[in-house]
This record gives structure tokens, sequence and C-alpha cells, in this order.
């Protein structure tokens, strides 16, 4: 329609111009025209379109016929989903579809797509041959299960037991667990744990495992055995391990360790005190000894006595006991004293041996003294008046006593070995100066420098309701009780132990002296030179401590050191000492 009414406003246009030339009066030949050719297509006829180059008249003439459509073909095969068809198609671009054919239907064919397992189905897999299309079926209905073998995995001494279950199609499960058992280790002392070694125990295991643990060593347990020193004697402590038996003597002391010396440090007197024999008592009718008035004793300030135990003419003091038994009860504390004639170490060995009797299962506060004044021993030498003071001494200090040594000023100067009394012994100083209208005095009146440990003042003190005796008085300026009951002499336990509590021992009984060896070889070797090894000499009545006992020789403690002596029993003896 386009075309037509195009062609329409050409020849209107071709009109109005060849109108318009001849209005003009001017005749146009149209010698000079050009022609266009539009030619004919499928639908529209062709024509030429003729116009005048000098006027403009134009018109349209050799007009061919559309020669029509002249189409193409394409088929389309029908497939599985989609019908077919052909398309007819116009070199102008005019198309058509036509010539259906139906679609056609599926070809499946069925494979097994998945095998059933345990846990899941298996399915059927369907597939067009010509198209590819798919889709899939179960192959069964229901799961098929496991069907599980067990396996049972005991615990071990690490590791959990459990029972293992176990499918065919590799799915496992573990169940009823267990705990590991821990390990059950056998002991293997390797060596034993001591006072200085270190124990080694290894632990094994059945399944293998093993460890070793170290104990350090346990140290030694030491009980200890204090063994007071004497004069003669050094102390020593023993210190015995219980659990491996070591033992070994150390921390030795010496007499003049505890005694320092006979002074005391000051002029303050430290208790006031008297000192009794059978002199100061009364008789029955009867010959008996009537008791003391010790309340009127102890009434005058007095609160420690000095008892009389005897001496070698008479014995024992026969208001010994009473005086000892009345005192206590009264509650004053009590010390003892010896008068001795002895004029030899033998005759002074058996005073000792008869002090020691009596002091038996008693307890003293103060010092044991033996009393050295009497005329008949004046001229004997210092020397010997010496070692017959240290041998009574040692006698009784063995047997675990507190000694001293009652003497005035007369026999510590003049008569006996002085320098030795002062720096060895304890000292009971008899002097008296005048008492002036009754009064005490002090120690400055003795003009004696510092005191010594007990000061006997007066042998005229009277006493208040007490009329019948005169009384010795005396001050002490030592604490005696604290040291005695600190060391435990004199019949209390402290931290000494003495040679009495021992279970052996051996006494010299030879009235001459005997000698002391530091080897046995002079008892066991013949024509052994008897001058060779003596170290020192055993008078009659000492005392040693028995380490071992032979038939020639006895080896015994002496110095703090083991010694021997002869085991012959016309030297010695095993059960006490004889007298003469």
């Amino acid at each position: 329609m386009i075309k037509k009414f195009l062609f329409v406003l050409f020849l209107l246009l071709s009109i109005m111009i060849f109108s318009a030339c001849d209005s003009e009066g001017v005749e146009c030949t149209h010698e000079s025209m050009t022609a266009s050719k539009k030619a004919p297509s499928c639908t529209e006829s062709g024509y030429t379109y003729y116009i005048c180059n000098n006027c403009g008249y134009s018109y349209v003439a050799e007009r061919p016929d559309a020669f029509g459509h002249s189409y193409e073909k394409v088929t389309v095969d029908p497939t599985c989903t989609a019908a077919g068809y052909t398309v007819y198609t116009c070199s102008c671009g005019d198309s058509y579809i036509s010539d259906y054919v139906d679609a056609l239907e599926h070809s499946y064919t069925v494979s097994v797509l998945s095998k059933p397992t345990c846990e899941e189905h298996g399915y059927l897999e369907y597939r067009c041959q010509t198209c590819s299309d798919a889709y899939k079926t179960p192959l069964f209905g229901d799961e098929m299960g496991h069907s599980f073998a067990e396996t049972v995995k005991s615990p071990t001494c690490t590791e959990e037991g459990y029972t293992l279950l176990e499918c065919e199609c590799g799915y496992t499960v573990k169940t009823d667990f267990q705990k590991p058992l821990g390990h059950s280790h056998a002991e293997e002392i390797i060596s034993k744990v001591s006072c200085t070694e270190e124990g080694i125990t290894r632990y094994t295991c059945d399944c293998g495992n093993t460890y070793t643990l170290t104990a350090p060593p346990l140290g030694h347990s030491f009980t200890s055995q204090k063994t007071m020193p004497t004069l003669s004697d050094m102390g020593f402590t023993k210190y015995h391990c219980s659990e491996c038996g070591f033992e070994y003597t150390g921390d030795l002391t010496f007499y003049s360790d505890i005694l320092k010396d006979a002074f005391a440090e000051s002029i303050d007197p430290v208790a006031k005190g008297i000192d009794v024999s059978y002199h100061n008592y009364q008789q029955d009718s009867s010959g008996n000894y009537l008791s003391l008035d010790w309340d009127a004793i102890k009434a005058a300030g007095v609160s420690f006595v000095i008892i009389r135990i005897g001496d070698a003419s008479i014995g024992l003091d026969p208001t010994f006991e009473k005086s000892y038994t009345e005192a206590k009860a009264a509650g004053l504390e009590v010390g003892a004293y010896f008068y001795t004639r002895a004029k030899n170490v033998n005759e002074i060995t058996l005073e000792a041996n008869l002090v020691l009797s009596a002091l038996k299962n008693k307890e003293f506060e103060y010092p044991i003294y033996l009393d050295l004044e009497d005329d008949s021993l004046r001229s004997l030498d210092p020397a010997l008046l010496n070692e017959m003071c240290v041998t009574f001494f040692t006698t009784l200090q063995r047997s675990g006593y507190y000694t001293g040594l009652y003497v005035n000023n007369d026999w510590l100067y003049n008569v006996i070995d002085t320098q030795t009394a002062l720096s060895r012994f304890e000292i009971w100083y008899a002097r008296y100066p005048a008492l002036t209208n009754g009064t005490e005095p002090t120690w400055n009146e003795t003009g004696s420098g510092k005191p010594f440990g007990m000061w006997q003042y007066t042998d005229s003190g009277s006493i208040e309701g007490i009329d019948h005796t005169l009384f010795d008085f005396n001050y002490t300026y030592k604490d005696y009780p604290t040291l005695i009951k600190e060391y435990g002499f004199n019949g209390y336990s402290g931290g000494f132990t003495f040679p009495d509590t021992e279970k052996s021992f051996v006494w010299v009984i030879y009235p001459n002296a005997i000698n002391i060896r530091s080897k046995s070889d002079f008892y066991t070797t013949e024509d052994y030179d008897p001058s060779l090894d003596v170290v020192g000499i055993a008078n009659y009545g000492t005392r040693f401590e028995v380490i071992e006992r032979t038939e020639l020789y006895t080896a015994i403690i002496y110095n703090g050191k083991v010694a021997y002596i002869s085991s012959k029993s016309t030297y010695v003896s095993f059960t006490g000492l004889l007298t003469q």
C-alpha cells in the first residue's frame, strides 16, 4: 500500500510541474529526459520513471508484473517431546510453517544405577535412546540393614576396652567401653635405702611399662648416751644409730667444764644451812636417838642440811638414815659428808665404796663431801693426800655423784696441795670469824677474796626452840640444787649416764697396783717385753667398765679409750670389790 501511495504522489507532482511550465508560456520539447527503473518484486510490479531535465516533466511507463514468491523449505524432524514441521522461506524474507508431524514417544532402556546397601535403597535408571531423557526408581522398598560381626578388644593398662561391630559394607561402631586397667607394677628393690646410701626401686608392669624411684639416704637416727666426766675420766657422748648400728663418740668433756673452779661469782649467799651428825641428837634411856625439831630448824631460815654419813672408825653414822628421812619430810634439801681417817689409796677406796652403799636409792640436792681434817693425816705427803682425794671423788663420780672437799683454812693452805684443790675440787670452806652481837657474818670478814661454793662460818649456831645442842651454820654461794638436777647427779635423772648403769665391771683387788696396757699382746704372746705398752697403773679398788673379757685379759675403758688388764682372779674380780 505504501508503494502505491508513493506512486500516486509522484504522478501528482509531475502534473504540477508540467502545468507551471505552460503557465510561463515557454514550451519545452522534453528532449533531455532521465529514466529511473524500479524492478518488480515478489508482490509488486516494476516501472520506469522518466523526468525532464529542463522542466521537470515526468511520467511512468513500462510496468512489468510482480513475479510472485519463490519459497525454500526447511524440514524440522519431530522429537520425543516436540512435533516436527516444515519452514518455508522466500528470499524476500516472507516465511511460514506448515506440514506439521506429531511428536515421537520416548524409547527408554533400563539399567541399574546403584545396588542397595545396608543404609540406602538401590535404584533403576530409565534413559531414552533418542533424547537422553532419564529418570530413576527405587530398586527395593526398604534398606537391608547392617549385618555386624563382633570383635571384642580387652582393656589394657593405658587403653580402654570396647566391642567393635563391623559390617561388610565397611561401616563400624564401637560399644561397651571399659576403662583402662591401669598399671599393675611389680616392685623390685635394686638397692635398699640406708642411712648413708640411696635406695633404688624399680617398678615393672606386665605391659612393659617401667619406672625407677630413688629414695635419698635416710640419714642416721642417733640415740645418745652421755657419760659424765670424773676427775680421772674424760666425759663423752656415745651416739648410736638404731638403724644401721653406726656409732661414734663425741662431745668430749672434762670435770672442770662443770666445776669451773672452787670459787663462786658473788659474795651474796644463795641459801643458809646446817650440818648434823649424831652429836646433835639426844638419846632416850634406851639409847634411841630422839628426833630433832625440824620445823624449828626450818623456821630459823635454814633451807638445807649436810648430813654426816659416818667415818671408818664407827662405820655409818647412827643418825644418818634418820636425818635424811626427817629432813626430807620437813621439806629441806640435803647433802652428805664422810669423815676420813684413811692413810692410803686402798683405804680411801674402801671408804668410798662404803659411802656408795649408804647413798644408794637416795636423792641429794647438795654435794657429797669428803671431810679432810683428821690430825692423823697431817703428816701425809700433799701429793698422796691429793691422790687419795681424787680416788675418793672419782669413785663416787663414776656412780653419778657430785663431790666436794670439806677443809678448813689451815688444811687448805698449809697441808694439802692447794692449787689442785682450788682448780679441781668443790670446796666447803670452814673458817669462823668472831660473831659480833650475834649478827650473821659476811664473806668479807674471812679476808679470802672470792667465796668458795660453801662456807661453814660457825660451829656455835643456836636455833630457837632447840636448847640441847649447837649447830654448824653454813652459807652456800652456788646454786647446787639446780646444777645437780640439771645433770642428773646424786640420784636424780638427768642428761648423763654413769658407769653404774652399765652391765659389766671389773674391780682391781690386788693389794698393790697392776699395769694397764694399750694392747693385749702381753697376755697372748710369749716372751713379750713386759715394759711395752703400759699406759697407766690401776690401784686396789679401782673399777673399770668391761668391753671384752677373755681368760687371759679384759678390755676396759680407760681415759675414754680401750685398754687392757689381766683377767687373773689374783688381780681382779668381776663380782665386786673384795675386802682384805
